[in-house]
C-alpha cells in the first residue's frame, strides 16, 4: 500500500489517518523547470483512499481521531475506519480549518475519470498529465472501467483506440474526450388526414419557413359522389431514447385524431378513408371535421327581399348582410360584401370579403374566420381568425391563432387567443389601451374576471355590514 505524508498534518493530540494513494510532482512547463504541480495517482472504484490503523494500538483512548469528511464521490466504510471512492478517478485531499480552532479537517474527494453530463446523454474521459504515464490503461481496460462505472450505451469504440494512442504517445489536443453518447428519443407523429383533392391554402397557416400564409382561403371545393376526399395517416409511437447509463427515456407518443363527418360525407375505418356519398361542396373544419353539402348561392344582399337565412348547406352571398337580418349555416359561409349591425354564424368556416361594422355585430364560427376589417364588433371562432386590414375597438376570441397582416392596425378592444397572436401595428396616439392575451382560454379568463368582481362585491358588503355594528 502506498502512503503519502502531508507536512503540517501530524498533531500530537490526534490520531492521523493513513493516506492510501500516491502523488507525483510534474513540471508546469520547460520554461518553469522549478515550479511543479502535485498530480495524484488514478484510483479505481471501491479503492481505499484514507484509513485509520489505530484499532490495535494501546493508549489510543486518550487521543481523538483526526476529523475526516467524505466529500464528493467518496464514502465511509461500515466501521468508519476507511474512506473509499465510489467512482474511478483522481483523489484529492483538502485541509479545511475548523471554526475557532487551529486544527484542520481532512476533506477527501474524487474527481471522476468519466465526466457525465447532467442529462446523462454524454460521457467523456478526463485526461490528467499522469494518465500519460499510466501505460497499462489500454482500450480494453478503458472499456472495463466504462462498464464498471455504469456507462454501457453509445460507447464510441473509435475514441477508445484514439485514447490508447494518446496514452502511448503522451500527446493530446484536449483534456476531455467524449467516449459515449446517448440516443435521443424520437417523438411519434400525430395522425392526420391526407386530402386527395386540392383544398387550397388555409389562411393564417404558419409555413415551414416561419412566414404566415395570407393567401385567400379556398372554400366550397366541389366533390362528386363516391369520391375519396381524404385518407387517414395513423399515428406512430416513435422510439424511446437511452442515456449512456442505459436508462430509458420515454418518447412522446403520436396522438390519434377523431374523424367527424356530417352531411353527405362518411368515414370508413376499415379503409381509413373519407368518402363523399353524393355530389356537393366540401367544408373542412379543424382538419378533422369533414362536411359535404349542397351549395346555396344568393346573388344579392340579405335584406327584406330575402329575409333571414338559415341553411344546412354552404352559402355564398354576393352582397352584404344588412342590419337586423341574420344568417346561419351548417356549411361554409362566404359573404362578398359586409356585415352591418347583425349576427352571422356557421358550423364551419366564414369568409367575409368586406368588413364587420357595428357594436351589435357578431361573427360566430366553429372553424376559421377570415375578414377584411372589423369595427366595434365581435368575433368568436373555434379555429384561426385572420384580420387583413384593421381591428378597431372590437373583441376577437379565437380557439386557434389570431393572424393580423403585416400592415394591419389594432386599436383598443380585446384579442384573446388560445394559440399565438401575430400583429401589425398595435395602438394609436390618444386611443384607449387594448387587451391582448395569447395562450389563454377566453371563457376561463372571463370566469376569473367574474369571480374577482364577485369577490370585491362580497368584500364591500362585509365592510358595510361591519360598519353597522359597534363595540
Amino acid at each position: 500500500m502506498n502512503v503519502t505524508h502531508y507536512p503540517g498534518l501530524v498533531s500530537p493530540k490526534y490520531i492521523e489517518p493513513t493516506i492510501c494513494f500516491t502523488t507525483e510532482k510534474m513540471k508546469i512547463s520547460e520554461n518553469y523547470p522549478m515550479e511543479k504541480l502535485p498530480i495524484t495517482k488514478l484510483v479505481k472504484k471501491g479503492q481505499v483512499l484514507v484509513e485509520f490503523n489505530d484499532t490495535d494500538l494501546s493508549g489510543t483512548d486518550k487521543l481523538l481521531r483526526r476529523s475526516v469528511i467524505a466529500g464528493a464521490n467518496s464514502y465511509f466504510s461500515e466501521d468508519n475506519n476507511q474512506v473509499l471512492t465510489s467512482v474511478t478517478g483522481y483523489p484529492r485531499i483538502d485541509f479545511c480549518p475548523v471554526l475557532e480552532s487551529e486544527e484542520k479537517t481532512l476533506d477527501v474527494s474524487v474527481e471522476p475519470l468519466f465526466d457525465l453530463s447532467k442529462d446523462g446523454m454524454e460521457a467523456a474521459l478526463i485526461i490528467k498529465p499522469l494518465l500519460y504515464n499510466y501505460t497499462l490503461l489500454s482500450s480494453e481496460d478503458l472499456y472495463q472501467l466504462l462498464t464498471g462505472s455504469g456507462i454501457t450505451e453509445g460507447v464510441v469504440y473509435k475514441e477508445l483506440k484514439l485514447i490508447k494512442k494518446f496514452i502511448r504517445e503522451g500527446v493530446s489536443d484536449s483534456d476531455r474526450i467524449v467516449l459515449a453518447r446517448g440516443r435521443d428519443p424520437i417523438a411519434g407523429t400525430n395522425a392526420y388526414l391526407k386530402f386527395k383533392l386540392e383544398i387550397g391554402p388555409i389562411a393564417g397557416e404558419l409555413l415551414k419557413n416561419g412566414r404566415i400564409d395570407f393567401r385567400e382561403r379556398k372554400i366550397m371545393v366541389p366533390v362528386s359522389a363516391g369520391q375519396v376526399i381524404a385518407s387517414k395517416v395513423p399515428s406512430t409511437i416513435g422510439r424511446p431514447g437511452v442515456t449512456v447509463l442505459g436508462e430509458r427515456i420515454a418518447q412522446r407518443l403520436g396522438r390519434d385524431i377523431e374523424i367527424k363527418t356530417s352531411g353527405d360525407a362518411v368515414y370508413c375505418p376499415e379503409k381509413l378513408q373519407v368518402l363523399a356519398t353524393s355530389e356537393g361542396v366540401l367544408s373542412v373544419v379543424h382538419d378533422n371535421v369533414i362536411k359535404v353539402c349542397s351549395k346555396l348561392v344568393i346573388p344579392g344582399d340579405i335584406d327584406y327581399s330575402t329575409g333571414n337565412i338559415e341553411s344546412r348547406n354552404s352559402v355564398v352571398i354576393h352582397g352584404s348582410v344588412f342590419p337586423g337580418f341574420q344568417v346561419e349555416t351548417d356549411g361554409d359561409l362566404e359573404i362578398r360584401g359586409s356585415v352591418t349591425s347583425t349576427q352571422v354564424s356557421s358550423l364551419a368556416n366564414i369568409v367575409i370579403k368586406g368588413g364587420v361594422v357595428g357594436n351589435v355585430s357578431s361573427v360566430t364560427a366553429f372553424g376559421d374566420v377570415d375578414i377584411l376589417f372589423i369595427e366595434q364588433g365581435q368575433i368568436d371562432c373555434g379555429g384561426n381568425c385572420v384580420v387583413r386590414k384593421q381591428c378597431y375597438y372590437s373583441y376577437i376570441f379565437s380557439g386557434g391563432n389570431i393572424r393580423c397582416k403585416e400592415h394591419s392596425t389594432v386599436v383598443g378592444g380585446e384579442l384573446i387567443s388560445e394559440g399565438s397572436i401575430s400583429l401589425g401595428d398595435a395602438g394609436a396616439p390618444g386611443a384607449d389601451p387594448g387587451f391582448i392575451a395569447a395562450g389563454v382560454v377566453a371563457e376561463r379568463l372571463y370566469m376569473s374576471r367574474k369571480n374577482q368582481q364577485q369577490l370585491e362585491e362580497h368584500k364591500t358588503s362585509i365592510i358595510q355590514r361591519c360598519k353597522g355594528y359597534t363595540g
